[in-house]
């Protein structure tokens, strides 16, 4: 008996379900895992951080990975749009852990959390695959790894530190706009003499590549990542606006 092609069809399609269903289930089980350990061990160790915002503190070490206690820690808590896994606090400051397996922060959740302006830790957990899952090797991985995760929001900003970095003029309807590239790799972009327009010019270029308004210094601070796309686009206007 020769099997039929829509026989062949429907069990590729159920096997290839059952891969997905394993796959999310897994994930559903790690998450959960992850999350009790960080909650019971009521910290775990983290990235060193080079500079800090005095307004935002966290006790951590700018040379080597620091122990981060956290207290208070909440699961999938609702905030300003976003639901993150875990959020706790160090002291008083907030930080929120995301648990990523197969599905990792994205460029929309990533502007939602520079708005919020919380520090945010993500722990990378790819590596851990149903077939080579280990609790101990997992929670030892969650607690004292720190090479799988990465600070997604840090507040690496103590300008009144900072001794130099690069900084270019441009100037936008006779108006002049600071581009400086701070030494850990974003882009402080300011408007140098008030103007509505040109002000409404610059901030929709840093919100376009989701960048945050610092209040205290008056200017806009665009990631790393998007230094460059940030720049072209404010020269385009520079030129756009002789």
């Amino acid at each position: 008996m020769v099997a039929k092609k829509g026989d062949e069809r429907e069990h590729h399609f159920a096997h290839e379900s059952n891969k997905i269903a394993c796959v999310v289930n897994h994930e559903t089980v790690l998450h959960q895992f992850a999350k009790r350990v960080i909650q019971e061990s009521g910290g775990l160790l983290v990235p060193f951080v080079k500079y800090h915002d005095a307004s935002h503190p966290l006790n951590l070490n700018g040379l080597k990975p620091s122990w981060l206690i956290l207290d208070n820690i909440d699961l999938e808590k609702p905030l300003g749009g976003v639901i993150p896994d875990l959020i706790g606090y160090s002291a008083n400051t907030p930080v929120i852990i995301e648990v990523a397996y197969s599905s990792f922060v994205g460029y929309e959740k990533q502007g939602k959390l520079n708005d919020l302006g919380i520090w945010t830790l993500e722990i990378d957990l790819r590596e851990f695959h149903q077939e080579n899952f280990n609790p101990r090797d997992v929670q030892e991985a969650i607690i004292n790894d720190v090479e799988i995760k990465k600070w997604l929001v840090s507040h690496e900003i103590l300008i009144d530190k900072i001794e130099s970095y690069a900084e270019e003029i441009i100037t936008i309807d006779g108006i002049w706009v600071s581009l400086r590239e701070l030494p850990f790799g974003d882009l402080a972009i300011k408007v140098v003499a008030y103007n509505p327009k040109v002000n409404a010019i610059v901030k929709a270029i840093a919100k376009r590549y989701y960048g945050r308004w610092r209040q205290d210094y008056k200017n806009w601070i665009v990631d790393k990542r998007w230094l460059q796309h940030a720049k072209n686009d404010l020269k385009a206007a520079a030129n756009s606006s002789c």
